[in-house]
């Protein structure tokens, strides 16, 4: 008998995606293949004052059409749009609440890049949210962060996925893409030709 009790399993990305490359997809799929999620929702930012950065170079609508066309082979994987809709700066605390109001048949994961974990106490109610979206976080895990909170720890320490990290940021894809450098090695073709036609950065 099939058990109707089982949960779907379903992984939140959030970011700005400005722009999205190879290493956020990486990310993604080893942690939809290690942790067994049915599906990981790709959330692009207004912009995340919690991750530290500026304001994104490329309009929302671009950012949400790069994801679309970096994912649109990975049947795994949606773009949600609640953050872009919403005015203002995107807390991911606030984007889970709703998703869990939308969907309280889903369990949410948080899945985080290794690079985000030092700014993670600055997080809006961190810790609740860690309670209702478990951290996967992806990375080769050199160390733990002895910085942060001992709950946080814990948390993050459980969803730890040692995966290799792609060194290279949307930032400084920005400044490369700007300089007229290829990036063909970072960025998926489909996602460069978009940002060459639009002329974006």
């Amino acid at each position: 008998m099939e058990n109707h009790l089982v949960r779907r399993k379903v992984g939140f990305f959030g970011g700005t995606f400005d722009p999205i490359h190879f290493g956020h997809l990486n990310l993604a799929l080893q942690i939809l293949e290690i942790h067994k999620l049915d599906q990981i929702f790709f959330s692009p930012a207004n912009f995340s004052p919690e991750k530290g950065e500026s304001p994104p170079t490329a309009p929302k609508k671009a950012r949400k059409e790069m994801v679309e066309l970096a994912i649109e082979e990975i049947p795994e994987f949606t773009v949600i749009d609640i953050e872009l809709e919403r005015e203002g700066p995107s807390y991911t605390i606030d984007t889970i609440k709703l998703l869990q109001k939308q969907m309280p048949e889903v369990e949410f994961y948080l899945i985080l890049g290794e690079d985000i974990l030092k700014g993670l106490p600055r997080w809006k109610d961190v810790e609740k949210l860690l309670e209702m979206a478990p951290p996967l976080v992806g990375g080769r895990h050199k160390a733990d962060s002895p910085d942060l909170p001992e709950l946080i720890q814990k948390k993050i320490h459980k969803g730890r996925t040692p995966i290799p990290s792609m060194e290279i940021s949307s930032t400084e894809l920005r400044t490369l893409l700007h300089q007229k450098k290829y990036c063909g090695q970072w960025i998926p073709a489909k996602v460069l030709d978009y940002i060459h036609k639009h002329k974006l950065y």
